[in-house]
């Protein structure tokens, strides 16, 4: 027995062109995906800034947001480069002289009297691996003095690639510069064409709303990087008065963990694996103290700092922070992390807002019902 379904034509067409539109609709934000990245991580800055610039614009004569974000900008890109102007030079030195000094390094530790020095030796000796170490160690120098010399000859395939980042940098920095000012005036353009006036202001609520997210996930993020590197700080403090630590890499290193701690969840991984390859370069004791310190801290910050601080700033649970960012580091990696936060709290609000109005335009209704 056979069926026979008769579809309207106006209604094939439309569903044709629902599904041509979604299927266009994806092809277009795949080509467009990092054109698309890059105005959302501009747009993200803007709204980190925002606050910043808008309080400084008040105190200017001409309450001038160009000005006020030119200043923003100055002192922004001045910390950035005063601190790869103390950070990078003493990291390059602690890396030549470890190259250069491996041998000394690994001759001083199987003649040292200590815990580390026996077990050391004992692994050694056990597993008779002198030859493979010695081989290992000529290795490395080798290969960093091939490197050395080759700078020369990579240096032409590496311009291409530096100039493509340059550029990304720029075109990064210029639009969120130009959506600091300009910013104010888009919204009263967007909010204007909206012709019930209802409406508008429930939209412009909910913007504030959201701006409200970013602003405070900003904040907490702040005082989860400002916790990070307050007890870095006094960590390597204490491990260069045990081991031959030099105290000129301390604040250096302390700006590293604030800098990269304010990525979530895996911010402070990738600063503990900065910290810990430079203390390698001056102390093995140092580095294996300073990394069994990490292993208990990220736990505490992971489960426990980060959660609590961005759920009071964010208004989410800790349960919700977590699933966010999961997902967020497995769509976008980096990038994803630091925006799934206030995502996953602009979308809260979004929900919150619809269930309140839908509730509001219910209540009404059943009175009138009950009048009638």
């Amino acid at each position: 027995m056979t069926t026979k379904i008769d579809v309207d034509t106006k209604v094939f067409i439309r569903l044709l062109l629902v599904v041509s539109g979604f299927v266009g609709a994806v092809f277009l934000v795949w080509h467009l995906w990092p054109a698309i990245l890059l105005i959302a991580v501009a747009f993200f800055l803007a709204l980190a800034l925002n606050p910043s610039v808008g309080a400084l614009s008040h105190r200017l004569p001409g309450k001038s947001r160009i000005l006020a974000t030119l200043i923003a900008y100055i002192l922004i890109l001045g910390v950035i480069g005063a601190f790869i102007y103390v950070a990078v030079p003493p990291t390059i030195d602690q890396t030549i002289n470890f190259i250069n000094n491996l041998p000394n390094y690994i001759n001083n530790l199987r003649e040292q009297q200590g815990f580390m020095a026996d077990v050391f030796n004992d692994f050694i000796a056990r597993y008779q691996l002198q030859d493979e170490l010695t081989t290992v160690v000529h290795g490395i120098q080798s290969q960093a003095l091939n490197a050395a010399g080759g700078i020369g000859s990579s240096v032409l395939t590496g311009v291409s690639s530096f100039f493509v980042g340059l550029v990304t940098v720029i075109t990064l920095l210029v639009l969120t510069f130009l959506m600091l000012v300009e910013g104010p005036q888009w919204q009263r353009r967007i909010f204007s064409l909206i012709p019930d006036r209802i409406k508008a202001e429930r939209y412009h609520n909910l913007a504030v709303k959201m701006y409200g997210v970013v602003s405070s996930y900003v904040n907490g993020q702040l005082i989860v990087a400002l916790i990070a590197a307050t007890l870095g700080l006094v960590t390597l403090f204490i491990l260069s008065q045990i081991f031959t630590l030099p105290l000129g890499i301390i604040l250096p290193l302390v700006g590293v963990i604030f800098l990269t701690d304010m990525i979530p969840m895996i911010g402070a991984t990738i600063g503990a694996i900065i910290v810990i390859v430079v203390l390698l370069f001056s102390d093995f004791g140092a580095a294996l103290s300073f990394l069994v310190y990490f292993v208990i801290y990220q736990q505490i910050e992971n489960n426990f700092i980060q959660p609590v601080v961005q759920a009071r700033t964010v208004a989410l649970s800790a349960l919700s922070i977590l699933i966010a960012v999961i997902l967020g580091v497995g769509l976008l990696g980096l990038v994803g992390g630091i925006l799934a936060i206030p995502i996953a709290g602009c979308i809260r609000v979004a929900v919150i807002d619809y269930i309140e109005h839908r509730r509001a335009h219910r209540i009404p209704a059943k009175v009138a019902n009950k009048k009638i």
